[in-house]
């Protein structure tokens, strides 16, 4: 690979990607090895080349763990960032005293904090994005550590090229040179010229990383098949197909399985989970724990299997912990996911004020993760034919001149009654949970939507009959209910 050829190829790599784009700020997350240096100067190069006009903020955190030696990569970063003409971040961690006081291996304390400072330093240039040099062999390593760990279909795909650098975070990983291999880096810094530094501790065997790079991938070369590192990446990329498919399909068919959610906890029906194929089961768990965690979660075969057992065969009053940590419990026909720390605590969320709908309009909702929709719509008796049969648990169609303005959207009130659409007459909102086995720790935020005269609809659950759309319907209302967590109530 020569130096033109590798500008060609990131060019077009950022371009598919929308990332070729003029006067971006970008943050070069930099360790000073082969290659964080090799994607800095191509970066430098490709903004110079294509007239882009980039600003380069390049990236280094010395995590305190090597003395001399990390002192010296720390300087050489500096060092080849003024060269170039790039703006230097610098900052010192005490790896070891975190990994004392909080847990965990001093390998994954490192990257945490290490993304959180590259996030950090993106924010305050303004970029959406940081590029790191992680490259095709780190992939293959990656795939194998995760195999030996039992990791699922997600974890076999590997790296992402582009992901987001912390879960809701709007600054962007970019891994320009995932496709290529470390022999084509380290060879084309030589022949270019580039100095680089070596971190010795990637070949002591204290290391995870080391271990899989020095003796288990050359050992399965040798002993196995002497294209291995090309094995696992095929593996990688088709478990991303497949991964992205499961993910499209399990999307689908969620909301139908939802009994309730809210923020940091939802609630799924085990018979229709059951009903589903093994492998849509395993992704629609791993969403489930991603949701209250609002971030993403690993999970293994072994914790996706324990889930399905709960689900299948525990009795009523079971529960088990899964990594984030979060908390699994069986509750009669429901199958409950929350945070850890939310259970042990007994923590609910707190009552919402009162909010003013917009009528036509977007109102957002925050206290329940997503926002009421309202259109008003002429109708004739085709179409409320059509609206009856179809609809979904978080849109409602009602009856625009049996609403009496002003709407309001607010938690239930003792006393609270409304007449469910289908029955013969009112009940009181209290009754009506308990016939749909609404746990009382939830029914406190639940929310209703109403009138003058009371609750038209208990989200998403049941309009009121007195709103229904009837065939001499004219005019209706559309509700619908818009965003991640769009059915924060419970649904029957």
């Amino acid at each position: 690979m020569s130096w033109e050829s590798l500008l060609d190829d990131l060019g077009g790599w950022l371009s598919e990607r929308g990332l070729l784009t003029a006067d971006a700020p970008w943050v070069v997350g930099a360790s000073g090895g082969p290659d964080s240096t090799l994607l800095l100067h191509a970066l430098a190069e490709t903004s110079r080349r294509e007239s882009l006009g980039w600003t380069l903020h390049v990236a280094h955190l010395h995590h305190g763990l090597r003395g001399a030696d990390a002192d010296a990569d720390a300087a050489f970063v500096e060092e080849t960032a003024r060269g170039l003409g790039l703006t230097f971040h610098g900052e010192r961690a005490d790896i070891r005293g975190q990994v004392e006081s909080e847990g965990g291996s001093a390998e994954e304390v490192a990257r945490a904090r290490r993304y959180e400072f590259f996030e950090r330093i993106a924010l305050l240039a303004g970029a959406d994005r940081v590029a790191v040099g992680h490259h095709a062999d780190d992939n293959a390593e990656t795939v194998l550590h995760r195999i030996c760990r039992g990791t699922g279909l997600r974890g076999l795909a590997g790296m992402s090229d582009i992901r987001a650098i912390q879960p809701g975070s709007r600054v962007r990983l970019i891994r320009p040179l995932l496709p290529r291999r470390r022999v084509e880096i380290e060879r084309l810094c030589e022949a270019r010229g580039l100095a680089y530094r070596v971190d010795q501790t990637n070949t002591s065997p204290q290391h995870t990383r080391s271990r899989i790079r020095h003796t288990v991938l050359p050992l399965l070369r040798e002993q196995l098949n002497p294209n291995v590192s090309e094995a696992l990446l095929r593996l990688a990329e088709q478990a991303s197909w497949l991964g992205t498919y499961l993910e499209d399909a399990a999307a689908r068919v969620f909301d139908s399985l939802l009994i309730a959610e809210q923020p940091r906890f939802l609630a799924l029906n085990t018979a229709a989970l059951g009903a589903k194929q093994r492998v849509i089961q395993a992704e629609i768990i791993r969403r489930a724990v991603c949701i209250v965690l609002q971030r993403d979660q690993e999970l293994s075969f072994a914790n996706i299997e324990a889930v399905l057992r709960l689900a299948a065969d525990g009795g009523s009053g079971k529960e088990l912990h899964l990594p984030g940590p979060v908390l699994v419990r069986k509750r009669y026909e429901k199958l409950e996911f929350l945070p850890l720390e939310d259970a042990e605590e007994g923590r609910q969320p707190p009552e919402f004020s009162p909010i003013a709908v917009h009528c036509p309009g977007r109102t957002p909702m925050p206290a329940l993760g997503c926002e009421l929709i309202v259109e008003q719509h002429d109708v004739n008796a085709e179409r409320i034919r059509q609206l009856v049969r179809g609809g979904t648990r978080s849109e409602e169609w009602v009856d625009a001149e049996r609403v009496q303005p002003p709407l309001t959207v607010r938690a239930r009130r003792e006393g609270d009654r409304f007449t469910p659409l289908g029955s013969a007459g009112s009940k009181s909102i209290s009754d009506f949970f308990i016939d749909a086995k609404i746990e009382p720790q939830l029914r406190g935020r639940l929310g209703l939507l109403c009138d003058r005269e009371g609750p038209i609809w208990v989200m998403p659950m049941r309009i009121d009959e007195r709103v229904k759309l009837r065939p001499t319907t004219r005019r209706a209302l559309r509700l619908l209910l818009a965003g991640a967590n769009r059915t924060n109530g419970v649904g029957a």
